[in-house]
């Protein structure tokens, strides 16, 4: 009866370090918690952080820089105040987002499946960021 009760003991135990555990898996696996970050940065968390970087940097200029001009403009009409085209700004952030997978451990078939979904919210994109898509401004 003790050694039942010692190995259900360790089996509830493993289970709830499980429980604990695989949350921070399963986001450190994902790759981005958002653009691209990978959502629409309303979290705020580090997904939405790595994204601002990556898009001031694009852009040239600093995150603050980006911000404020944020709270008025799209991010393309900032790309296209700096001489980047639509079209070169979707480009440019494919490039970052893949290289981010990439240096992440995706594969290249989860890589093929994002950018493919990148390129689908990017076609149906109208620059307003009401609709939760990855490279919107927040007016």
């Amino acid at each position: 009866m003790k050694k039942l009760l010692i190995l259900s003991t360790g089996v509830v135990s493993l289970a709830a370090a499980g429980l604990m555990i695989a949350p921070s898996f399963v986001h450190a696996q994902s790759g981005n918690a958002n653009i691209n970050g990978g959502g629409n940065g309303a979290g705020m968390g580090n997904g939405y952080q790595q994204s601002l970087t990556t898009k001031a940097k694009i852009l040239g200029m600093t995150e603050d820089q980006l911000k404020t001009q944020l709270q008025s403009k799209t991010l393309i009409e900032i790309a296209k105040d700096k001489g980047i085209s639509e079209d070169q700004w979707h480009g440019k952030m494919e490039v970052a987002a893949q290289a981010r997978w990439k240096a992440n451990g995706l594969t290249q078939a989860e890589i093929d499946a994002r950018t493919k979904t990148m390129e689908e919210q990017q076609a149906n994109c109208d620059g307003t960021g009401n609709s939760g898509g990855m490279h919107r401004g927040n007016r």
